[in-house]
This record gives C-alpha cells, sequence and structure tokens, in this order.
C-alpha cells in the first residue's frame, strides 16, 4: 500500500459525447437519465439494421472552433474540444511545460474505420469557405501527426487501436509511462466518429439491436454506436499550480481472449483476468472495489460474458456490488468508449453517485446482480471502482480509479 502514493492523479478531464459537449454536461445528462440517442442524418440510412445513434450534434460553438481552426473531419474536432477542456481543467500550460526538462506525452485510443477518409465534419455551409482536402486524414501516423503539430507535446504522440478497449488501453499506457517510464505528464484517451462503413458492417453481423439498447436485460438484442472523445490528465503528484486531483490512476489489466475475430469467449475467462491483473496492479482485494462502469454494450455475448467475469473475479459480491452501464445513454462510442467511461467512473467516485443505465427496469434484470436503474443510486464512502473495455478480438482493458 505503500507505493499508492506515486500512482498518477487525474488533474483534468475533457469531453465531448452525445449527450453533452463538456465534462459538467455530460455529468448532468447521465445523472438525469437524458439519451443521446437519435436519428441518424450525417450519412445514408439504406441497409442498416438500425437508423439510431449516439450522434453528437455540434452546437454552433463546436462548429465555430472547426471553422475558425479550420479543422474538416468529425473525430478531429471531437479531440481537440476534448482535449482543451482536460488542459484548461488541469491548468496545464503546453507552453511551459515544453520548456522544462520534464517529460510529457499523448495517447490516443482510436478503432478508426474509415471515420478519417469521410470527407466532411458536417453538411453545413459554416465551413463551405473551408478550401482543400482533408489530406491529413489517411491513417494512424497521420492522425499523430496532427496531434503533434497542434499541441506540439515535448515527448511521444502515440496512437493506440485496440477495437472498442482503445481508449481504456490508453489511459492504461498512460498509468505505466508514469509509473514506470519516467513521464511527469501524460495526456490519454481516445476519440471516434460515426461513418456508414461501420454501421453496415454491424447490421452485417447482427450485433446492432433492432431498438434502443438494454444492457444485462431479458431484452437484450444488440447495441447501438455513438461517437465523441474524451481525455484525462494523468500526473506524477505534486506538480506546482496544479488543481485538487478529481481521481488517483491506481492500475490497470490487459489480457487477449484469443478465441474468436468478434465474438467475445462465452466464459468470459480474458475479460476476468483483465479485472483480476487491475485490481492486483492497484493492491487492492476484489472486496475493495465498491462500484463498476461496466462495458456493458448490450449484445447477449457482450453481456453475458461480462457477468461471467464479474463472477469470477467478485463471486457472491456481484450481487451487491452497484455496477452501470452508459453506453444506453451515449451509445457505444468504440474507440472513445473507455474514455467517457473512465470519466464517468471518476466523476462516480468523486461525487459518491451512480447514473443509471437507461432503457432497462428493475425487473427486467436478467443476471444477479446490481445493475443500477431507472434512478441515480448514492453510494456511501466508495473508494475505488474499475472501468471495464472489451473490444472486438478479443482485446480487453481495465482501469482503476480511486477517490
Amino acid at each position: 500500500m505503500g507505493a499508492r502514493a506515486e500512482m498518477p492523479v487525474v488533474t483534468g478531464m475533457g469531453c465531448v459525447s452525445s449527450v453533452g459537449e463538456s465534462v459538467p454536461g455530460f455529468w448532468r445528462a447521465l445523472l438525469r437519465g437524458e439519451s443521446g440517442i437519435k436519428e441518424i442524418e450525417e450519412f445514408p440510412r439504406k441497409a442498416l439494421r438500425n437508423s439510431l445513434a449516439g450522434v453528437v450534434r455540434a452546437s454552433p460553438e463546436l462548429l465555430g472552433r472547426a471553422a475558425r481552426d479550420r479543422i474538416k473531419a468529425r473525430i478531429q474536432l471531437f479531440a481537440v474540444a476534448a482535449l482543451d477542456e482536460a488542459l484548461e481543467d488541469a491548468r496545464l500550460d503546453l507552453r511551459a511545460m515544453r520548456s522544462r526538462q520534464g517529460k510529457a506525452a499523448l495517447v490516443v485510443g482510436t478503432s478508426l474505420g474509415m471515420s478519417l477518409v469521410m470527407p466532411a465534419l458536417v453538411p453545413d455551409e459554416t465551413l463551405a469557405a473551408l478550401d482543400g482536402e482533408n489530406d491529413a486524414n489517411a491513417s494512424l501516423a497521420s492522425l499523430a501527426r496532427f496531434f503533434d503539430d497542434r499541441y506540439g507535446m515535448p515527448g511521444a504522440v502515440l496512437m493506440v487501436s485496440t477495437a472498442c478497449a482503445s481508449a481504456t488501453h490508453a489511459i492504461a499506457l498512460a498509468c505505466d509511462m508514469i509509473r514506470h517510464d519516467g513521464y511527469d505528464t501524460v495526456i490519454a484517451g481516445g476519440a471516434d466518429s460515426l461513418d456508414r462503413m461501420k454501421y453496415l458492417g454491424h447490421s452485417a453481423l447482427s450485433t446492432l439491436t433492432t431498438r434502443l439498447p438494454k444492457p444485462f436485460s431479458h431484452a437484450q438484442d444488440g447495441t447501438l454506436f455513438g461517437e465523441g472523445a474524451g481525455f484525462l490528465v494523468l500526473e506524477r503528484p505534486g506538480r506546482s499550480g496544479a488543481p485538487k486531483p478529481h481521481a488517483i490512476c491506481l492500475g490497470a489489466g490487459y489480457s487477449n481472449d484469443n478465441y474468436h475475430v468478434t465474438a467475445p469467449d462465452p466464459e468470459g475467462t480474458g475479460a476476468a483476468m483483465a479485472m483480476s491483473a487491475a485490481v492486483a496492479d492497484a493492491n487492492l482485494r476484489p472486496a475493495d472495489i465498491g462500484h463498476v462502469n461496466l462495458h456493458g454494450s448490450g449484445t447477449a455475448l457482450n453481456d453475458n460474458a461480462e457477468y461471467l467475469a464479474l463472477r469470477n473475479v467478485f463471486g457472491d459480491m456481484v450481487a451487491t456490488l452497484p455496477c452501470t452501464s452508459i453506453k444506453a445513454a451515449v451509445g457505444h462510442a468504440m474507440g472513445a468508449a473507455g474514455a467517457l467511461e473512465a470519466i464517468a467512473t471518476v466523476m462516480t467516485l468523486r461525487e459518491q453517485i451512480v447514473p443509471p443505465t437507461l432503457n432497462v427496469s428493475r425487473n427486467e434484470v436478467a443476471f444477479k446482480m446490481d445493475l443500477v436503474v431507472e434512478k441515480p443510486r448514492p453510494l456511501d464512502g466508495v473508494n475505488y471502482a474499475i472501468s471495464n473495455s472489451f473490444g472486438f478480438g478479443g482485446t480487453n482493458g481495465v482501469v482503476v480509479m480511486g477517490r
């Protein structure tokens, strides 16, 4: 327990989601049970299994930023807005940071897909004056160059693309870079945007629900996707001028199911391995964990595997361990999902209240678990929580946050 003081603290957070373009707006919406699920207007809906998604309808302020900064790709706009909010929240001046000897880095998770080669931010006259092609949007490497050019990080700019675990893996990597690689500050999170290719693919796989997602319910039949970005500023404790930390990042766990290219291991073995590794890395016991922000995608295979993994790690405690999934509210934001969920986990610990899982009533919960539904749930002195992310290819990531 003595080494915990050297664990990185979370000094800043920023996000863009389908329910809010800032952390305060995002958090208020989650507690109010608001949904960001809406009709897709950004691309043709023909042949899609479902025409709903957690779409970010950019505000005039966000569109103004795009025009001012000549940003044409949705993924870039979401990332820049969330990054800037996180930097401001942390009272972090990158110019001053570059003049110091300390090491700083940026780690960005994304599932990417076709989102960078889609040509337009939104069909809006605000952007009509922007000329030239979006030639900075062809690869992960070029996206990394975009961030490096914009923020001029004094250390590494890294991209992580491990499907829907990308952002959680980015945060976990940031935690390790501070603990083991001598970095003082690492900004980590993820960004992703919707596109038709992803929706056609998931329509073909029948992973999309035909209505609204209902995680861990008897009526679960699939997920709905979303978009957005989330970033957390992780720092070695003690920076002069830093605000009071929101939380402490205590540890992380990784694993791979080695089972199937899209389906999870039905026994949840890899997911349980990642959770157990994260709790051990945090120098905690399963009994110390007081909340789980679930992967909770709403597909029968994912939810069943995650429940079995929870049973494996927490045993009978699952029946009284408050859990929630925010994907029913914001959509499954793919490579950004883990960052949005990590922010929700930090806010849950800080404010001692769990946002509800939408679209599920108490009598619809299909498993012997304490799924928070219908309204927010106050906590009482919960100090530790985990956030789960499980992606295609069996990629699993878990982070442990402390109050």
